[in-house]
Formats: C-alpha cells, sequence, structure tokens
C-alpha cells in the first residue's frame, strides 16, 4: 500500500520553503521558477523519508521504501537479480 506523497519545496531566489500536497513548478511567493522539490512519506514509525532513489530507507526503522512511497519486502526476499539492480552491486 502506497503512502501520501508529501512536497518539500525551497525557491533558490527568496529562499521560501514550505511542505505541500502537490509539486511546484514555481514559487507560491515570489513567482519564480528556480525551485527545488523534494517528494517524502512519513514512515509508520514517524520519520520523514525522503523518496529521491528507487529505494529508499527509513533512518527510523530500517523499512525499505520505492520512489512511489510503497513499502517493499526486505532485501534477503528479493529476486537475486533485482536486488543487485537495485542496491547497486
Amino acid at each position: 500500500m502506497s503512502k501520501t506523497i508529501g512536497n518539500e519545496l525551497y525557491c533558490r531566489s527568496c529562499e521560501y520553503e514550505v511542505r505541500t500536497e502537490h509539486r511546484e513548478f514555481e514559487c507560491p511567493k515570489c513567482g519564480s521558477g528556480d525551485v527545488c522539490n523534494n517528494s517524502f512519506i512519513t514512515c509508520d514509525c514517524g520519520t520523514t523519508v525522503y523518496l529521491d532513489r528507487f529505494t529508499n530507507q527509513c533512518d527510523g526503522c530500517g523499512k525499505l521504501y520505492n520512489n512511489f512511497g510503497q513499502e517493499l519486502a526486505p532485501p534477503e526476499e528479493w529476486d537475486p537479480d533485482d536486488r543487485i539492480e537495485a542496491i547497486g552491486l
């Protein structure tokens, strides 16, 4: 099951920061298009997990999530070929 994905927006022009449900392409404060969006979810343990890779690990409890916020099975349960590709071995 997927978790709700949020976005952190940071404007490089005016340094405005906000968490939002939607991915923004312009700063809502100054209108600049020079923005950085970071997608994230909140893990069951309460830790923020940024979804910036194919496989993203929670620093709080170690759960793994894909870049869509779906929890993944532990690596030892993965097909060996998929495991090598996902963790970069």
